[in-house]
């Protein structure tokens, strides 16, 4: 199951202080959920917003944000299916906005998707065979280990800059 970090990360979530179209970021918190559903995976989202555009350019900067469904891959390896239900927005008052939002991520079936599309392509004449004579199961086999890679390198900045960021708030206080 991918944690709440690599949820964070595979969203590219901002940190406190960074820009998000137009709005400080002053606080957010993503947490794993318990789920009532086999294999599917909670999360929550709360972050703190502060700038000008109302709850109209609130809502849309999240929109931009959490309105994607990336896909990311556990610890495991398995390719996890994310994505946000709408967005709560809260006005706290001097132009602050409190954003909540449930998040959740499902196990998919990547590689036989990916081998399904290789043969509609063959079978369209789209897809020139490989050089190398490589199945559809090989070439979706090598794409997926590449994707979960470039995945895992993404969450491993994420977290590098999440710890830094906690090492500086901890010279702080």
């Amino acid at each position: 199951m991918p944690f709440a970090k690599n949820f964070s990360a595979s969203f590219s979530l901002p940190f406190p202080g960074d820009a998000l179209e137009g709005f400080a970021v002053e606080s957010i918190e993503a947490r794993d959920e318990p789920a009532s559903i086999e294999g599917l995976h909670r999360y929550s989202v709360r972050m703190v917003l502060r700038g000008p555009g109302g709850q109209t350019g609130v809502r849309r900067a999240v929109q931009a944000l959490l309105g994607r469904q990336p896909t990311t891959f556990s610890a495991y390896g398995n390719p996890y299916q994310l994505w946000c239900e709408k967005p709560q927005i809260e006005p706290l008052g001097e132009r602050r906005y409190a954003v909540t939002a449930c998040g959740a991520g499902m196990r998919i079936a990547l590689r036989g998707e990916l081998v399904r599309f290789l043969a509609y392509l063959e079978a369209c004449g789209r897809l020139a065979p490989p050089e190398d004579g490589a199945s559809h199961e090989a070439l979706a086999e090598a794409y997926e280990k590449a994707y979960a890679e470039e995945t895992y390198r993404q969450v491993n900045r994420y977290r590098g800059r999440l710890n830094r960021l906690g090492r500086a708030q901890q010279g702080e206080g």
